[in-house]
């Protein structure tokens, strides 16, 4: 039997187009969930979908000893994300913030402490778990964890202190509640984490590959990252996890790493594939307008409990008064699909090249259901 992590929602999508999904029955779905925003260039992407055909007519997985046209070219790309880059390629964003972590520990020996923030979330497997401050989380493996210190973003500065290897940060805090990182608190950490030697991390796992309006939304958020961690859209939904920092600080040791699909040939090329989409159709520019619009629609709301909206390019949360799993569930019984960012704020992760009648819908079909809970309680 599944665990009940997966279809714990009641609906089995057969069928996916774009920014919609059908599921058995039938019905359409406006796709604001988009697989957790891994689906950033919607479902089926005719493009996405050509290359991914004629890659695995070829090599699907090879060993990392082994070099391969795609990987070559995906992996100089990545490199060229920050100065002097130097990138690993995994299958997820955990494993992305894994090797990260294992990275600033080998790179910084005899310094032990590690910064996040309240509200991160980097993931849930044990070292990725213990950055993510969410004790619902926590509490079943708190004896496993490393040792974490999560603070908030006034006393963060006044942690990072000459014995700490690294601080991990998210440029957008999507799982915690959707809120940008102020861009003068981002370049005073910035400098900080230069002044005292510690790594700075961004976890831009959720927030990169232009779903905020550039490749990197530590652009706009006054990060300077030592390290960077991208997962979920990258490929466009298909599994891959990277992990790029500045070369000059150091490499994993010897055997350090390793990862057996990771940098597999098909999600090389369908990253080559994205990031060609992204700049030929300047998509960056496209997320920020259309998110900026969406932002609007939804603050038009007129409903109970609706409040304050937030959030950059196509990471858009709304603060509600009641319980955002509620929401949720009323969005899809209305035909559209999001998610909660925490028990107080529905989160909404449109593709590029949703159309303006599904910004409408999500819009509309949030106020209805806003309105039909408040009748209800």
């Amino acid at each position: 039997m599944p665990s009940a992590g997966y279809g714990s929602r009641g609906l089995t999508a057969v069928r996916g187009a774009g920014d919609r999904l059908w599921d058995a029955q039938g019905r359409e779905y406006v796709d604001f969930l988009a697989g957790h925003g891994a689906a950033l260039f919607g479902h089926a992407h005719p493009e996405l979908v050509s290359v991914l055909r004629e890659s695995a007519a070829s090599c699907w997985t090879l060993g990392a000893g082994l070099s391969h046209p795609a990987r070559s070219r995906f992996l100089s790309l990545l490199d060229g994300l920050i100065p002097e880059g130097c990138s690993f390629l995994s299958n997820s964003g955990a494993e992305a913030v894994e090797a990260a972590l294992k990275l600033v520990i080998a790179l910084r020996p005899g310094k032990k402490r590690l910064l996040a923030l309240r509200r991160s979330f980097h993931g849930r497997t044990l070292g990725a778990l213990a950055l993510t401050f969410n004790p619902k989380y926590r509490k079943p493996w708190q004896e496993q964890l490393c040792a974490v210190e999560h603070h908030t973003s006034e006393a963060l500065l006044e942690a990072v202190e000459d014995d700490v290897a690294a601080v991990f940060v998210e440029p957008v805090q999507g799982e915690g509640g959707v809120h940008p990182l102020d861009p003068a608190f981002g370049g005073a950490l910035s400098a900080r984490c230069r002044e005292t030697g510690a790594l700075l991390v961004a976890d831009e796992i959720q927030s990169g590959w232009g779903r905020c309006g550039a490749v990197l939304a530590s652009s706009g958020a006054g990060l300077d990252p030592d390290v960077v961690c991208l997962a979920k859209g990258v490929a466009g939904g298909f599994p891959v996890g990277v992990t790029v920092w500045r070369k000059n600080l150091g490499d994993f040791p010897v055997q350090g790493h390793g990862s057996t699909y990771g940098a597999n040939p098909l999600a090389c090329a369908l990253g080559e594939a994205t990031w060609e989409l992204l700049h030929r159709h300047d998509l960056f520019r496209w997320a920020e307008e259309r998110g900026r619009a969406f932002r609007e629609e939804l603050s038009r709301v007129d409903a109970p409990g609706r409040g304050e909206v937030r959030g950059r390019g196509l990471l858009v949360g709304v603060e509600i008064e009641g319980e955002s799993g509620a929401v949720v569930r009323e969005l899809q019984r209305r035909g559209v699909l999001a998610l909660p960012a925490g028990p107080r704020v529905v989160r909404f992760l449109p593709p590029f090249g949703a159309s303006p009648e599904s910004f409408l819908r999500a819009a509309t079909a949030l106020g209805e259901a806003l309105r039909e809970l408040s009748r209800g309680s």
